[in-house]
């Protein structure tokens, strides 16, 4: 097989260790590459998807239910350094009570639950209890109740999705977001206390009720093709769409990633996680991951922000997990923690068995690093997996199944996962067929008609490369989304996700994210986000100053203008070289559409809501106590 990709083959760096992987079991990698007349690329695993071993996933709990009902399924923390357990046998009677309960209260099957608030023991039976008797649960992400003044996505999604019932666990902290949807139509309000004149309802009251021969009835005729939950995109680009997840998707979801990691049925699996379940890496990845091996999940109250990663850290080296998904930024701050304290280390990699990460880049410099720890703790490296995949494609289309000696692949597609490479360029869009792939958006007609191409593949807006183009079994690399890049006045395209990159190296910790600017200009310029919190640690000058000060503080701007001149001294190309950079004295806005629920940057709404400032950031002399210009000649401010 022969492609037409000229990328560079990946190559070993030559910081990272070359000690031996521990040894995983995996699937081995046998993959069929054809590549048509018309220069498609057909991309799919040899080995077939595995037979469904049941028909939902309440399957799942009523089975381990029976074979080990005393294991711990869920716990979160108590609040007093303890852990609340619920156990499989506990978790089955709790979801069949408020199941039972739900039909009692005449809750339709054609409008969903709505969830409001974080991931809860009481919010994991709630979507049991409405996914095993076919109404649907449409999570939502905390942000459009907790850090938005308006809660207008909250008021949106209200009023497009009709949600019969709505749940947040405190109405204290979700009032104004339960306020305004009261508002706005006949939902009832569930929480886990009572609000006078606000909640209809409070937990507890459904966890006593006894289930009847209509709950038996009403579960029987739940099958692989009912809706399990509507997950809702990002709505970078418009309003959140809601993606339908069948029965189907998620189940066969978690089977082709069982297939080619048979490792995780070969003891008991404990996983600690943070990630929200208004995600599908939270909710298909961890969640499912547990309920399907009958393992037990622990529902971390920690996350990668400042104030709360020490406590993810002190769980971690608690319980050991056997395996671990993150997010990059959750990666770097654990490195961060294991350099000042290499113990950390110790306690959690000799029951670690591999690192899944996604959502964005993986640095090289976190990546060698948790290798180095792994390797003192275990005289072993540790394999690192990432994937590619979307609320679409339900978890991983593609996946990591093998020791990861190039950097940053992507994998290849799973078992039953048909991957379709139509070529752009040096790069391919990538496009997907499975069973795990999404039948469409729910009451969105022309999203389905937009989404699907004419063979039925999932248009993910996604492009890639070979990370060895003689070697496809090393698998794909990410190239960027297609909708991102644009040209300069030149006509040079800008690869946007490679640049964003590279340039973020160079400018840590002082910047949190870049957007690139902008199309049709002669010359390319960055809008920088200043890492406000951690500018104030590291430079006590800054301590007490306001974000309007910070980004005009003059060693700050030096310290950014030093860390770009050193990115254009090694990516010195028209397409890459920075020309200006602006310092922004505010962080990106969910209510104004600039960055989305999963905290990713929305470059086309920021270049839209800045306009003023582009604008003056491509000014002549580009005026202005926040701005930096480098000339190529002498490189200077």
């Amino acid at each position: 097989m022969s492609t037409t990709v000229q990328q560079a083959p990946a190559v070993l760096s030559p910081e990272r260790s070359t000690a031996p992987f521990r040894p995983v079991h995996f699937a081995p990698v046998e993959i069929d590459v054809q590549q048509r007349p018309d220069g498609v690329v057909l991309v799919s695993n040899r080995q077939p998807l595995g037979a469904l071993p049941v028909r939902q996933l309440g399957d799942y709990l009523r089975r381990h239910a029976r074979e080990r009902p005393e294991q711990t399924f869920l716990a979160e923390p108590d609040g007093r350094g303890r852990w609340t357990r619920l156990s499989y046998a506990q978790a089955r009677r709790k979801a069949d009570a408020l199941s039972q309960w739900m039909l009692n209260l005449g809750l339709p099957d054609d409008r969903p639950i709505m969830v409001l608030s974080e991931n809860s023991i009481h919010h994991a039976l709630l979507q049991l209890a409405a996914m095993q008797i076919g109404i649907p649960v449409m999570p939502v992400s905390t942000a459009y109740s907790l850090m938005s003044r308006t809660c207008g996505k909250v008021g949106d999604l209200v009023r497009r999705f009709q949600p019969s019932l709505i749940y947040a666990s405190d109405p204290g902290r979700y009032g104004n977001a339960l306020r305004l949807a009261k508002t706005l139509g006949d939902a009832l309000l569930l929480a886990d206390a009572p609000e006078a004149g606000l909640i209809d309802m409070v937990f507890e009251d459904g966890l006593g009720t006894a289930p009847t021969p209509e709950l038996e009835a009403r579960y029987d005729r739940i099958g692989l093709d009912d809706t399990a939950r509507l997950l809702l995109t990002s709505g970078s680009t418009g309003n959140p769409k809601a993606v339908i997840m069948t029965q189907r998707n998620i189940i066969s979801s978690g089977v082709l990633w069982d297939q080619v990691w048979p490792f995780l049925a070969e003891q008991p699996l404990v996983l600690l996680d943070w990630l929200p379940w208004n995600h599908t890496a939270g909710a298909h990845g961890t969640f499912s991951m547990a309920l399907r091996h009958g393992g037990s999940l622990y529902i971390d109250d920690g996350k990668p922000v400042p104030q709360l990663m020490d406590r993810s850290i002190a769980h971690l080296r608690e319980l050991r997990p056997n395996v671990m998904v993150n997010v990059p930024r959750g990666l770097d701050m654990l490195v961060a923690s294991m350099e000042a304290d290499p113990a950390i280390a110790d306690d959690l990699f000799p029951n670690l068995e591999v690192i899944v990460y996604g959502g964005a880049a993986l640095s090289p410099a976190t990546l060698h690093k948790l290798e180095h720890f792994s390797v003192q703790a275990t005289g072993r490296r540790i394999p690192i997996s990432s994937s590619l995949g979307s609320t679409e494609t339900t978890m991983p289309a593609t996946l990591i199944w093998w020791p990861p000696h190039a950097l940053g692949t992507l994998g290849l597609p799973a078992p039953g996962v048909e991957a379709k490479l139509v070529p752009d360029g040096e790069r391919f869009e990538i496009r997907f067929r499975g069973d795990n792939i999404t039948p469409g958006y729910h009451r969105d007609p022309q999203a389905n008609q937009d989404t699907f191409d004419e063979e039925g593949f999932l248009k993910t807006g996604d492009a890639v490369a070979w990370a060895d183009p003689d070697r496809p079994e090393h698998g794909l690399i990410y190239a960027g989304r297609l909708a991102e890049n644009f040209k300069l006045s030149t006509g040079t395209w800008v690869s946007v996700a490679t640049v964003r990159t590279e340039l973020l190296e160079h400018l840590r910790p002082w910047v949190a994210d870049a957007v690139l600017a902008a199309p049709n200009q002669h010359e390319l310029g960055a809008m920088l986000f200043i890492d406000f919190n951690r500018v104030r640690k590291q430079l006590p000058d800054c301590a007490p100053l306001s974000e309007q000060d910070i980004a005009c503080h003059e060693p700050l701007k030096q310290l950014i203008a030093q860390g770009i001149r050193d990115y254009n001294a090694r990516f010195p190309g028209s397409s890459t070289r920075i020309a200006r950079a602006m310092l922004l004295d505010s962080p990106p806005s969910i209510d104004a559409g600039e960055i989305t629920d999963k905290g990713h940057i929305n470059q086309r709404g920021v270049l839209t809501l800045r306009s003023e400032a582009l604008q003056r950031l491509y000014c002549a002399d580009a005026d202005g106590n926040d701005c930096l210009v480098f000339d190529s000649r002498r490189d200077s401010k």
